[in-house]
């Protein structure tokens, strides 16, 4: 009760005071395809005040802001997501348009970026592979990046301190004229992360890390008919995984990945637009199983991509695309057979405005590999908005995971028979769109067949083997709202969802059935305040839902003061009630822990 009331008291007296406005700028969409298409789909959009308050790794600001459930292996360690209850390889990660999942597991690790790298952060809940590929099931996180023209040149510099001896620093420049266009940035993470712990260890052992991150842009608009950018991103370091007692031999991992993609956007009138982008996706990772030790695990992959985008508008009520990407992938390491994969799609995309009120998206998708069979998927979304103020949505749609390189390569036990998991999703939802006041409301439905699973081997017990053996499936309602009446700003977001192993009977590892997050943000003058809630129900830990990790509620608390245009200071307390809590077994997080921030313009 004690959480419940501090929350809700300060929230309560924001409301007083209305002296000054909170402007959220909409967020600007690079990507073609995600500007015209799945309007039938739910959006949490994370702009940048939201960003600033979460500065760090990219799993603490999707954590406190979104539905979705992270599982740590620790406090800046491996970090996977569980998105409306399926398996982190089931969320796709879409950088400016490009699917940006690793090929070596098939999932992000939310802990390697970095938050405020990004402009801009959308959420799309739901399958979405039509226009993003393997792994969109669950949902899909666009991370975005702005280009702004006639803004001159502007430098900041955010410097950072922290417990546990944790720093963060990053400089970024801007510049941009009439028709050029550049952001280039450099940011730094580490921490010796030795937060104390409730069992018998006492403190986290074994827990530094580090992590640097480049990103360069660079865009040349024509006229307003021609634009040319190139984006890159660069992410390095290092980091040693947690002890889970004292007989355990101290392991490490180190990363290298580095993404390159030129992009071509032209659109000669209002009834053609083309979009051509070409990435460069390299990831490189050494797994140590002693830090002490030369010898590491190395696994690498390169990929390449040639996506293209064209729209044309037929008639004023009707607009037809095509979508279509080649990617070709080459991976190898000291425990991954060399092999290459070549691929290629294609989509057709039909939206149709039936009158003033009703419209309706179609599409289909078919692709081609050389290595796996893929499955023909296809996508239906309706809108309905009688109203202004209200709008009823409905879609359905089929979704797939391809095999990744572990699966069909590792020397130990790759199956390179190995076809691509087919997931059939229904969603309905009812949205609020009030001037202050956005209500969403979502129910759905997801069956995943022929998931891929590892099992012992029928030959050797001592070796797994994955198989596509598994059927599941996962439903649940959401509701995501957002209020703002000029100084005050309020989010929160609530799901409830079940999942099901077909096999078995049981519900997935790590998928808690409720989650819900509470945010409000208050500005008066120079100074801004916010408060972040967080709840997360109780998970499996083992496939016979024997064990379990408990419910926990966590708060964190911001204040930022602008000392002069130039000059602004903040102070963020995480975890203020000292929760003891894991997101995964014997890995425990912080307690109450603070971090300050100074920022620089010049």
């Amino acid at each position: 009760m004690k959480k419940l009331f501090f929350s809700f008291a300060l929230i309560s007296c924001t409301l007083h005071a209305q002296n000054d406005t909170i402007s959220l700028q909409p967020l600007i969409l690079n990507d073609a395809f995600l500007t015209n298409h799945y309007k039938s789909q739910s959006v949490i959009q994370l702009n940048d005040s939201i960003i600033n308050q979460n500065p760090g790794q990219l799993t603490q600001l999707l954590q406190a802001e979104t539905p979705i459930y992270f599982k740590e292996n620790g406090r800046g360690m491996v970090s996977s997501p569980s998105f409306r209850g399926t398996l982190a390889s089931h969320t796709a990660v879409v950088w400016n348009g490009i699917n940006v999942n690793s090929n070596m597991n098939g999932q992000t690790d939310f802990n390697v970026f970095n938050s405020n790298s990004y402009d801009g952060i959308l959420i799309q809940p739901g399958g979405g592979s039509i226009g993003y590929g393997t792994g969109a099931i669950g949902g899909t996180i666009h991370l975005l990046n702005k280009f702004d023209y006639k803004k001159g040149l502007h430098q900041s510099l955010n410097l950072g301190y922290g417990s546990f001896d944790t720093w963060a620093a990053k400089y970024q420049l801007k510049y941009s004229s009439k028709k050029f266009s550049s952001s280039v940035d450099y940011s730094r993470n580490q921490s010796d992360n030795d937060y104390k712990t409730p069992n018998y260890l006492a403190y986290n052992r074994n827990g530094k890390y580090y992590f640097n991150s480049i990103n360069a842009n660079f865009g040349y608009r024509f006229n307003p008919k021609n634009e040319v950018k190139i984006y890159s991103m660069f992410n390095f370091g290092k980091r040693e995984f947690p002890l889970v007692d004292f007989n355990s031999t101290p392991s490490g991992y180190d990363n290298l990945d580095y993404r390159l993609m030129s992009e071509w956007n032209f659109k000669p009138n209002d009834k053609w637009q083309s979009e051509l982008k070409l990435a460069y996706i390299h990831e490189e990772n050494d797994f140590y199983t002693n830090i002490h030790q030369d010898f590491a695990t190395n696994l690498k992959v390169d990929n390449y991509f040639l996506k293209y985008y064209l729209k044309h508008q037929i008639a004023e009520n009707f607009q037809l695309a095509v979508l279509t990407e080649a990617l070709y992938n080459e991976g190898g390491g000291n425990n991954l057979k060399a092999s290459t994969r070549n691929s290629f799609n294609f989509a057709l995309i039909a939206t149709h405005k039936l009158s003033d009120v009703l419209s309706y998206e179609a599409s289909i998708r078919q692709d081609f590999s050389d290595k796996y069979n893929n499955p023909f998927i296809y996508a239906l979304g309706i809108n309905y908005r009688p109203i202004t103020v209200y709008q009823l949505r409905a879609n359905i749609s089929k979704n797939y995971r391809i095999p990744t390189y572990n699966d069909l390569f590792w020397k130990t036990g790759g199956n390179p028979d190995l076809k691509s998991e087919s997931a059939y999703q229904f969603e309905i939802g009812n949205d609020y769109l009030g001037k202050n006041l956005k209500i969403q409301s979502n129910i759905f439905y997801n069956k995943i067949d022929d998931m891929i699973q590892w099992t012992p081997s029928q030959n050797n017990n001592s070796i797994w083997v994955p198989k596509n053996i598994n059927q599941a499936k996962t439903y649940g309602f959401e509701l995501i709202g957002s209020y703002i009446y000029n100084a005050f700003r309020f989010n929160t977001t609530y799901s409830y969802i079940k999942t099901k192993d077909e096999k078995t009977g049981k519900e997935f590892m790590y998928s808690p059935n409720h989650k819900w997050t509470a945010s409000a943000q208050y500005s008066y003058k120079h100074l801004s305040t916010y408060i972040q809630n967080i709840y997360t129900g109780k998970v499996f830990t083992v496939t016979d839902e024997s064990a379990t990790l408990r419910d926990f509620w966590t708060t964190n608390f911001g204040l930022n003061y602008t000392i002069s245009p130039s000059y602004n200071v903040g102070v963020k307390v995480n975890n203020i009630f000292d929760q003891d809590y894991q997101t995964q077994e014997n890995r425990w997080q912080p307690g109450i822990n603070y971090n300050i921030q100074i920022q620089i313009k010049f």
